[in-house]
């Protein structure tokens, strides 16, 4: 018998039959390859008392012996088992648990949190940090086994998860092909390279539609409602940008632009310099813009007329995702690391502080 291993169902019923024939104790474990320690220990865990009854001249008479049943040592043993161990962490964190479901059910703020931003906001709101999860596995293993109110169908993105389908190329590019893009924009060394997509509500052509602009070095998202899903009503977005801003703290703040080959993009090079394209049918080039996409549309549901939102909703719903915690942040939000690059890189220049913060209030 392997060293410190545990006797078996198997192993049980051995030693009732070979008890039952009479062996001892030192005997049996000879026979099992165990000590004789264990197979004592064994039939006490295991012993029960049963009762044989008998009848004589009208009366019962109860006899009372015991017994070893392989049967009862089995079960005791799997209950002893099952408390064995470090108690689990949920026992004693119930205000987690609480919190936690409040914040992925949408019951702390209106708003529908993923388990790792809930470690991360609970790090923020809990003192006790010996009671949060120290990895989102875990979190995910409560979710599994029915600890928390919270259910997969819950979470936005895990039963969404899709394989990349082919398609013909069919589709031309735009314009300069996101290959002939700058070296620090492929390997987001610095701010100021966005990716640039739309996202819609009713396809009806009478709908407004919301310009999502992403910076690929610090994820932070710039949102605006537009007029419709037309290249005029893009051009126009960045004209008046550009007023508002000047010329030169433009350029310095959207070195370069990436979209897909939609028409609302097809004239785009002729308010921008630095516009590239993606490759057709290719969203993952653009897959920072596309993730922040599905954090809109937590928000702003699919199908529904984004007329119907406000301005000040979809301000509000840039502000909570650029302040969101991040993961591949360590739990700093893109506005966090947004500023600190920014700051930096003024720093570098010697040139006056742009009023950078009014991108993100021109919805």
């Amino acid at each position: 018998m392997k060293k410190n291993a545990h006797l078996t169902k198997e192993e049980r019923v051995m030693i009732a039959t070979l008890k039952s024939q009479g062996l001892s104790n030192r005997a049996i474990g000879r026979q099992l390859g165990v000590n004789h320690q264990t197979i004592n220990n064994e039939l006490k865990r295991g012993t029960v008392r049963q009762i044989r009854r008998q009848k004589f001249n009208g009366k019962t008479y109860d006899y009372p012996y015991h017994i070893y049943s392989y049967e009862a040592g089995q079960n005791i043993y799997l209950k002893c088992h099952q408390r064995s161990g470090r108690p689990r962490l949920y026992y004693r964190s119930k205000r987690f648990l609480q919190l936690a479901d409040q914040l992925m059910l949408g019951e702390f703020d209106d708003h529908h949190y993923s388990p790792q931003a809930v470690i991360y906001k609970a790090r923020d709101l809990m003192n006790d940090g010996t009671l949060i999860p120290k990895s989102v596995v875990t979190l995910y293993q409560w979710i599994n086994e029915g600890v928390l109110r919270t259910s997969n169908l819950d979470l936005f993105e895990k039963p969404k998860r899709k394989h990349h389908r082919t398609h013909p190329q069919a589709k031309r590019c735009l314009g300069p092909n996101i290959a002939q893009r700058s070296q620090t924009a492929d390997q987001r060394s610095e701010i100021g390279h966005w990716e640039l997509d739309t996202v819609q509500g009713q396809k009806n052509g009478n709908d407004s539609v919301v310009l999502v602009m992403t910076d690929r070095l610090s994820r932070v998202n710039i949102t605006s409602k537009i007029a419709g899903k037309t290249a005029h009503a893009v051009n126009q977005f960045f004209i008046n940008l550009r007023q508002k801003m000047g010329t030169d703290a433009y350029y310095r703040i959207f070195k370069t632009i990436t979209s897909d080959n939609g028409s609302e993009f097809s004239e785009l090079t002729r308010v921008h310099d630095h516009v590239f394209y993606t490759d057709p049918y290719s969203p993952w080039e653009r897959g920072s813009n596309e993730i922040n996409n599905r954090f809109l549309r937590k928000e702003i549901t699919k199908g529904e007329a984004i007329n119907n939102y406000s301005s000040a909703q979809i301000i509000a719903t840039n502000d909570w995702m650029n302040h969101y915690p991040r993961a591949m942040f360590n739990g700093h939000s893109s506005m966090d690391i947004y500023r600190k690059a920014f700051y930096q890189e003024i720093s570098q220049l010697h040139r006056p502080i742009i009023n950078w913060s009014v991108l993100f209030i021109s919805a």
